[in-house]
Protein backbone atom coordinates (compact mmCIF):
# COMPACT_ATOMS: atom_id res chain seq x y z
CA UNK A 1 0.00 0.00 0.00
CA UNK A 2 2.71 2.40 0.78
CA UNK A 3 4.63 1.93 -2.55
CA UNK A 4 1.21 2.65 -4.22
CA UNK A 5 0.74 5.59 -2.70
CA UNK A 6 4.41 6.54 -3.24
CA UNK A 7 3.56 5.52 -6.92
CA UNK A 8 0.58 8.01 -6.90
CA UNK A 9 2.26 10.80 -5.40
CA UNK A 10 4.76 11.03 -8.66
CA UNK A 11 2.31 11.98 -11.26
CA UNK A 12 0.80 14.75 -9.10
CA UNK A 13 3.86 16.13 -8.01
CA UNK A 14 5.10 16.18 -11.86
CA UNK A 15 2.17 17.63 -12.76
CA UNK A 16 2.31 20.53 -10.49
CA UNK A 17 5.75 20.63 -11.19
CA UNK A 18 4.96 21.12 -14.71
CA UNK A 19 2.35 23.91 -14.13
CA UNK A 20 4.84 25.41 -11.94
CA UNK A 21 7.12 25.53 -14.62
CA UNK A 22 4.64 26.45 -16.78
CA UNK A 23 3.67 29.80 -14.51
CA UNK A 24 7.48 30.52 -14.78
CA UNK A 25 8.17 30.76 -18.36
CA UNK A 26 5.04 32.64 -18.94
CA UNK A 27 6.57 35.47 -16.54
CA UNK A 28 9.80 35.29 -18.07
CA UNK A 29 7.94 35.88 -21.63
CA UNK A 30 5.41 38.75 -20.31
CA UNK A 31 7.95 40.35 -17.58
CA UNK A 32 10.27 41.70 -20.31
CA UNK A 33 7.44 43.34 -22.14
CA UNK A 34 5.51 44.71 -19.22
CA UNK A 35 8.82 46.61 -17.90
CA UNK A 36 9.91 47.21 -22.12
CA UNK A 37 5.82 49.39 -21.87
CA UNK A 38 7.09 50.65 -18.76
CA UNK A 39 10.42 52.08 -20.17
CA UNK A 40 8.48 53.27 -22.87
CA UNK A 41 5.98 55.32 -21.14
CA UNK A 42 8.18 56.84 -19.12
CA UNK A 43 10.50 58.04 -22.03
CA UNK A 44 7.40 59.63 -23.15
CA UNK A 45 6.93 61.39 -20.12
CA UNK A 46 10.18 62.81 -20.19
CA UNK A 47 9.62 64.00 -23.68
CA UNK A 48 6.33 65.12 -23.07
CA UNK A 49 8.02 67.09 -19.71
CA UNK A 50 11.20 68.54 -22.66
CA UNK A 51 8.32 69.56 -25.06
CA UNK A 52 6.42 71.33 -22.05
CA UNK A 53 9.77 73.46 -21.10
CA UNK A 54 10.58 74.06 -24.47
CA UNK A 55 7.30 75.46 -24.99
CA UNK A 56 6.92 77.71 -22.07
CA UNK A 57 10.41 79.33 -22.26
CA UNK A 58 8.88 80.35 -25.76
CA UNK A 59 5.93 81.92 -24.18
CA UNK A 60 7.88 83.49 -21.68
CA UNK A 61 10.58 85.21 -24.70
CA UNK A 62 7.37 86.31 -26.73
CA UNK A 63 5.87 88.20 -23.34
CA UNK A 64 9.17 89.64 -22.57
CA UNK A 65 9.01 91.40 -26.05
CA UNK A 66 5.33 92.18 -26.33
CA UNK A 67 5.33 93.88 -22.94
CA UNK A 68 8.41 95.85 -23.41
CA UNK A 69 7.69 99.03 -21.12
CA UNK A 70 7.34 102.38 -22.85
CA UNK A 71 8.37 106.20 -21.50
CA UNK A 72 5.60 107.72 -19.54
CA UNK A 73 4.87 111.19 -19.37
CA UNK A 74 2.67 113.46 -16.92
CA UNK A 75 -0.90 114.81 -18.40
CA UNK A 76 -0.54 117.83 -18.33
CA UNK A 77 -3.76 120.42 -19.58
CA UNK A 78 -3.61 121.60 -23.13
CA UNK A 79 -2.01 117.96 -23.88
CA UNK A 80 -3.97 116.45 -27.15
CA UNK A 81 -4.50 112.89 -26.07
CA UNK A 82 -6.48 110.07 -27.43
CA UNK A 83 -7.69 107.62 -24.98
CA UNK A 84 -7.93 103.52 -25.35
CA UNK A 85 -10.67 101.91 -23.84
CA UNK A 86 -9.66 98.50 -21.90
CA UNK A 87 -10.49 94.90 -24.13
CA UNK A 88 -10.09 91.76 -21.76
CA UNK A 89 -10.37 89.60 -25.04
CA UNK A 90 -7.57 88.18 -27.16
CA UNK A 91 -7.62 85.64 -29.71
CA UNK A 92 -4.89 82.49 -29.97
CA UNK A 93 -2.95 83.02 -32.57
CA UNK A 94 -2.00 80.73 -35.38
CA UNK A 95 1.03 79.84 -34.03
CA UNK A 96 2.23 77.31 -37.04
CA UNK A 97 1.31 79.74 -39.75
CA UNK A 98 1.02 83.59 -38.71
CA UNK A 99 2.63 86.64 -39.68
CA UNK A 100 2.64 89.77 -36.81
CA UNK A 101 3.93 91.61 -39.41
CA UNK A 102 0.81 91.32 -41.51
CA UNK A 103 -1.06 92.12 -38.32
CA UNK A 104 0.87 95.28 -37.13
CA UNK A 105 -1.38 98.64 -36.82
CA UNK A 106 0.59 101.73 -36.12
CA UNK A 107 -0.89 105.01 -35.02
CA UNK A 108 -2.41 106.93 -38.12
CA UNK A 109 -0.35 110.54 -38.13
CA UNK A 110 -3.87 112.36 -37.86
CA UNK A 111 -4.42 111.17 -34.22
CA UNK A 112 -3.26 113.36 -31.06
CA UNK A 113 0.40 112.75 -30.56
CA UNK A 114 -0.34 111.24 -27.08
CA UNK A 115 -2.29 108.28 -26.14
CA UNK A 116 -3.43 107.08 -22.57
CA UNK A 117 -5.91 103.99 -21.03
CA UNK A 118 -8.71 104.35 -19.39
CA UNK A 119 -7.20 102.69 -16.52
CA UNK A 120 -3.91 104.64 -16.54
CA UNK A 121 -5.09 108.17 -14.63
CA UNK A 122 -2.55 110.97 -15.24
CA UNK A 123 0.07 109.34 -17.67
CA UNK A 124 -0.22 109.47 -21.14
CA UNK A 125 2.44 107.77 -23.53
CA UNK A 126 3.64 109.04 -27.36
CA UNK A 127 1.45 107.88 -29.84
CA UNK A 128 4.19 107.45 -32.25
CA UNK A 129 5.87 104.78 -29.82
CA UNK A 130 2.82 102.87 -29.40
CA UNK A 131 1.02 99.86 -32.20
CA UNK A 132 -2.04 97.41 -31.78
CA UNK A 133 -1.72 93.68 -32.98
CA UNK A 134 -4.79 91.24 -33.08
CA UNK A 135 -2.04 88.23 -32.83
CA UNK A 136 0.21 89.48 -29.67
CA UNK A 137 -2.72 90.49 -27.53
CA UNK A 138 -3.00 87.17 -26.38
CA UNK A 139 0.28 87.44 -24.98
CA UNK A 140 -0.28 91.05 -23.34
CA UNK A 141 0.21 90.85 -19.25
CA UNK A 142 -0.69 94.54 -18.44
CA UNK A 143 -3.55 96.28 -20.54
CA UNK A 144 -4.34 99.59 -18.67
CA UNK A 145 -0.97 100.77 -20.47
CA UNK A 146 -0.49 100.93 -24.94
CA UNK A 147 1.96 98.53 -26.58
CA UNK A 148 5.57 99.45 -27.60
CA UNK A 149 5.71 99.40 -31.50
CA UNK A 150 7.71 96.52 -32.29
CA UNK A 151 10.56 96.52 -34.90
CA UNK A 152 11.27 94.13 -37.82
CA UNK A 153 13.53 92.27 -36.15
CA UNK A 154 11.09 91.81 -32.72
CA UNK A 155 8.19 90.46 -35.06
CA UNK A 156 10.41 88.12 -36.93
CA UNK A 157 11.77 86.82 -33.32
CA UNK A 158 7.96 86.83 -32.54
CA UNK A 159 7.43 84.61 -35.88
CA UNK A 160 10.08 81.63 -34.45
CA UNK A 161 8.67 81.93 -31.01
CA UNK A 162 5.37 81.16 -32.03
CA UNK A 163 6.43 77.99 -34.40
CA UNK A 164 8.29 76.61 -31.57
CA UNK A 165 4.96 77.00 -29.69
CA UNK A 166 2.64 75.56 -32.65
CA UNK A 167 5.30 72.77 -32.93
CA UNK A 168 5.60 72.15 -29.46
CA UNK A 169 2.02 71.87 -28.80
CA UNK A 170 1.47 69.26 -31.75
CA UNK A 171 3.70 66.98 -30.86
CA UNK A 172 2.26 67.09 -26.87
CA UNK A 173 -0.85 66.44 -27.94
CA UNK A 174 0.55 63.31 -30.45
CA UNK A 175 2.70 61.80 -27.41
CA UNK A 176 -0.66 62.37 -24.80
CA UNK A 177 -3.32 60.67 -27.22
CA UNK A 178 -3.92 56.87 -26.37
CA UNK A 179 -2.32 54.64 -28.92
CA UNK A 180 -4.67 53.81 -31.35
CA UNK A 181 -4.53 50.81 -34.09
CA UNK A 182 -6.15 51.55 -36.91
CA UNK A 183 -5.94 49.83 -40.68
CA UNK A 184 -4.20 51.89 -42.88
CA UNK A 185 -6.77 51.07 -45.79
CA UNK A 186 -8.89 54.36 -46.39
CA UNK A 187 -12.84 54.03 -45.25
CA UNK A 188 -14.93 52.41 -48.38
CA UNK A 189 -17.81 55.12 -49.27
CA UNK A 190 -20.28 52.09 -47.74
CA UNK A 191 -19.05 53.06 -44.52
CA UNK A 192 -20.97 56.32 -42.13
CA UNK A 193 -19.70 58.18 -39.85
CA UNK A 194 -22.20 57.07 -36.95
CA UNK A 195 -21.22 53.80 -37.40
CA UNK A 196 -19.25 52.26 -33.96
CA UNK A 197 -15.43 51.61 -34.35
CA UNK A 198 -14.38 48.83 -32.82
CA UNK A 199 -10.31 49.36 -31.51
CA UNK A 200 -8.58 46.46 -31.25
CA UNK A 201 -7.41 45.23 -27.68
CA UNK A 202 -3.75 46.61 -26.88
CA UNK A 203 -1.48 43.94 -26.84
CA UNK A 204 0.09 45.26 -23.47
CA UNK A 205 -3.20 44.11 -22.08
CA UNK A 206 -2.70 40.49 -22.63
CA UNK A 207 0.60 40.50 -21.15
CA UNK A 208 -0.51 42.16 -18.36
CA UNK A 209 -3.82 39.17 -18.07
CA UNK A 210 -1.25 36.92 -18.66
CA UNK A 211 1.61 37.76 -15.53
CA UNK A 212 -1.24 38.30 -13.35
CA UNK A 213 -3.28 35.11 -14.02
CA UNK A 214 0.57 32.99 -14.04
CA UNK A 215 1.51 34.57 -10.61
CA UNK A 216 -1.68 33.69 -8.92
CA UNK A 217 -1.33 30.52 -10.53
CA UNK A 218 2.28 30.04 -9.31
CA UNK A 219 0.84 30.65 -5.67
CA UNK A 220 -1.65 28.59 -5.84
CA UNK A 221 0.91 25.65 -7.00
CA UNK A 222 3.35 26.74 -4.39
CA UNK A 223 0.79 26.37 -1.89
CA UNK A 224 -0.05 23.18 -2.76
CA UNK A 225 3.22 21.74 -2.79
CA UNK A 226 4.19 22.98 0.44
CA UNK A 227 1.05 21.73 1.52
CA UNK A 228 1.85 18.01 0.45
CA UNK A 229 5.37 18.00 1.75
CA UNK A 230 4.25 19.02 5.07
CA UNK A 231 1.78 16.05 5.26
CA UNK A 232 4.47 13.71 3.70
CA UNK A 233 6.83 14.65 6.34
CA UNK A 234 4.15 13.66 9.60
Amino acid sequence: MKARTHQNRIPKFLLALGLCLGCLWLLVLGAPAAFAQTNIDTEKQTKIAALKKERDDAIEQVKKIVNQPLPRYARVPGMRVRVETYDPGAPTPDFDNVDVRQTQQLVDASQPPFVTCDLASGVVFRSADTEFNEMTKYFITDRSVPKKKLTEAEMLEINRLYRIIGQCRKDILHLSAPPMERPETAATDTETDSAPVRQPVPRENYIKAAIGVSAVLLIYVLYLLLRRLMRSCR
